[in-house]
């Protein structure tokens, strides 16, 4: 299966961002409204392994998704990692993907990096495999990335 890793500096700390990850049911939308639109909780608390949610998308992915089914699988901490799969909704696995399953891992800068040492690193890991090997159904995983991109500056500067 194909695997996609994708990072993102930001100006907030490790912790910082984690708490957001943590708090994303509430967060997200209120911080990247163009990336989520909302946030569902419709299994356990939303934050935790096997915590389900139904996440509606903004304006930022029109036409490739709206809304997506997701399973936390794995919360870590100490390593401010999260596991989660993508179930088969017909919106985006099922859609565009046989199989979706994305690790979030927030880093803070190393030191060495200089006057840029300051803040996080976000990296994003999405393994993946098409329904079709022929065509990913519309769905643009580089517009999908900058979309992600995108909200996570914008939630940079909302906190």
């Amino acid at each position: 299966m194909p695997v996609l890793t994708k990072t993102c500096r930001m100006a907030l700390s490790a912790n910082e961002v984690w708490g957001a990850i943590s708090a994303a049911t509430n967060m997200y939308p209120a911080a990247m409204p163009n990336l989520i639109a909302g946030i569902r909780v419709t299994s356990r608390d939303g934050v935790t392994a096997g915590s389900v949610r139904e996440i509606t998308f903004g304006t930022a992915t029109a036409g490739m998704v709206s809304q997506a089914t997701e399973q936390i699988t794995r919360v870590d901490h100490a390593t401010r990692t999260v596991e989660s799969t993508f179930n088969n909704d017909r919106n985006f696995v099922g859609r565009h993907f046989r199989s979706a399953s994305l690790v979030v891992k927030v880093d803070p800068n190393n030191a060495d990096d200089g006057p840029n040492s300051r803040g996080s690193t976000i990296t994003w890991t999405l393994t993946y495999s098409w329904i079709s090997a022929t065509a990913s159904g519309g769905f643009n995983l580089d517009v999908f990335w900058n979309a992600i991109e995108q909200g996570f500056k914008d939630l940079d500067t909302y906190i």
